[in-house]
């Protein structure tokens, strides 16, 4: 990330994709298109249950129907789908602006991050938390806003202990919790349906990779340790986010 005269971090780029991120996911024309209204999915926890969820109906534009059944896991429909990213989503924004409330940008400019990691990158630290907190925000918003729009009920926040106690353990968890992110979009994308979804949920997966390049970095791990990106289960997801999850 630039820096500007001031030595301010420039977040200008990120914003820019944030926006675009948000203007892609809030399009009723781009979500909808081709997307009869389905009714309300009983989804509970990590949106595995599709007890009450009608089937998705054509609507004559057979292109954007997203009714190809290959594409994905028919026991599962968009909308269990997308509260299933929900509730990572839930999850991340609440770490953000918990710890955001606990720690001051001196406290995360000193963290004890080792020797390996310069000033420079310290002194960028407080602005690169703030923004993806909005970031898990704005996700959480554009998402809840999606399911409504298609008719489902969205999961609601949870309570969470992320047992960090100092900036640098904060520092930890967010890079837990970012790869984690990444490797659940991964999984859960070829099981989309509906291509415009598909295509936004993706935008959301390339912004998570960015905040876990980011934290790999503070945390002295490599931005990019592998050339393909594992992909994991909602299984596997679940065990490693409930881990911090208290009460549903």
């Amino acid at each position: 990330m630039t820096q500007d005269p001031q030595n301010k971090p420039d977040t200008k780029g990120i914003e820019q994709a944030n926006t675009s991120m948000r203007e892609q996911l809030s399009s009723r024309r781009t979500f909808l298109a081709g997307t009869a209204a389905v009714g309300a999915a009983g989804v509970t926890g990590f949106g595995m249950g599709t007890a009450g969820a009608d089937e998705h109906e054509s609507s004559g534009d057979e292109s954007n129907s997203g009714s190809d059944s290959s594409s994905g896991d028919n026991s599962m429909n968009d909308i269990d789908i997308l509260n299933y990213a929900l509730t990572l989503e839930h999850l991340e924004a609440t770490f953000y602006q918990e710890g955001l409330e606990k720690f001051s940008a001196d406290d995360f400019m000193n963290a004890d991050l080792g020797c390996g990691v310069c000033d420079e990158v310290k002194e960028q630290i407080p602005e690169q938390v703030k923004v993806v907190g909005q970031h898990e925000a704005a996700h959480v918003d554009q998402l809840t806003a999606v399911i409504n729009d298609l008719g489902g009920e969205p999961v609601a926040t949870a309570e969470y202990d992320f047992g960090y106690e100092t900036p640098a353990e904060f520092l930890g968890v967010a890079m837990a919790l970012e790869n984690t992110g990444v490797a659940a979009y991964a999984g859960a994308a070829p099981s989309i349906q509906n291509s415009d979804l598909l295509s936004a949920a993706l935008s959301i997966h390339s912004v998570e990779a960015r905040h876990a390049a980011v934290f790999n970095g503070v945390n002295m791990e490599s931005p990019y340790p592998n050339a393909f990106d594992e992909a994991k289960s909602m299984e596997e997801v679940k065990k490693i986010a409930g881990q911090f999850i208290v009460s549903e």
